[in-house]
């Protein structure tokens, strides 16, 4: 039960920035690689107010702050580069180009050093003798389930969220229907940025941030996107809550140091036998 439950909480933060990920793909196809800086700045930002402001105050800058540098990088970069018919891989390359720079610009003024926002050591909650639950995981299962179980009721029921999706499933009909991309393409990056700051926030309340854990993390979220299928706001998270699992369960029979490993032997399992993932659907190949 003990690793069920760790995968669990480890996936629901892997599906934070997976969702955070697909979020921003499927309506713009922007293969948005610096939003591994925005999960890297969003606990220094975090850290500058929590000593003077308190936790509370110190969250809201974080989601704030990492949600108005997410539209930014749309505004300054991909939209531009969209509007001149830039190729996805000019995309790929400005954003990878965003993400050293904001890593760079963390290095510089807090330090390569890794760093908490929690003091002390965490409380904790017994289950019997075989089941235990920190804080820290707590505070990840709380806000991995209230982020994305609100994301599907904003999907499913508001007026907005029909039309982000119908933007992901056809941009020239949305446009033709009179719909203004540029603002809804703003809206998807600010989502992402949102739940890449909240998955942030809550791991490095748990195990602590350095500048460089947002490209591993994002690594993972596209893993967990390819595993759930590409296709779907859904299935990045249920493809995070296996590779959760399948990581709990390595660091429990083996070591830490072949979690990587798994991932991506697991990976390559569904390169080769489905490809679509788990909820994707075969798609003619002209139709890709």
């Amino acid at each position: 039960m003990q690793i069920l439950i760790n995968g669990l909480i480890s996936g629901s933060a892997i599906a934070l920035l997976a969702l955070a990920f697909q979020t921003v793909y499927l309506p713009t196809r922007v293969f948005f690689i610096a939003l591994g800086g925005l999960y890297s700045a969003a606990p220094y930002f975090a850290l500058a107010v929590e000593q003077t402001g308190g936790m509370g105050l110190a969250v809201a800058v974080s989601l704030v702050g990492v949600v108005g540098l997410s539209v930014f990088c749309e505004w300054a970069s991909h939209a531009r580069l969209a509007r001149r018919s830039a190729s996805d891989g000019a995309q790929l390359i400005a954003s990878l180009g965003i993400y050293i720079v904001i890593v760079q610009l963390i290095a510089i003024v807090w330090g390569n050093d890794t760093k908490t926002l929690r003091m002390g050591l965490d409380a904790t909650t017994e289950f019997g003798d075989d089941l235990v639950v920190t804080g820290a995981q707590w505070v990840t299962l709380i806000a991995a389930v209230l982020s994305i179980g609100g994301f599907a009721l904003f999907l499913l029921r508001s007026n907005l969220g029909l039309r982000l999706r119908a933007l992901a499933d056809n941009p020239i009909q949305f446009a033709l229907f009179g719909y203004n991309i540029d603002s809804h393409r703003l809206l998807a990056f600010a989502l992402g940025g949102l739940f890449a700051s909240v998955s942030a926030l809550v791991t490095a309340y748990d195990i602590g941030f350095d500048p460089y854990a947002g490209l591993h993390a994002v690594l993972l979220a596209v893993v967990a996107v390819i595993i759930g299928g590409q296709g779907s706001f859904s299935g990045p998270v249920l493809g995070a809550v296996l590779l959760g699992l399948l990581r709990a369960e390595v660091v429990w029979y083996g070591s830490a140091r072949w979690q990587d490993a798994a991932t991506f032997a697991l990976l390559a399992v569904f390169l080769l036998l489905r490809p679509q993932g788990l909820l994707g659907h075969k798609t003619r190949l002209e139709a890709v």
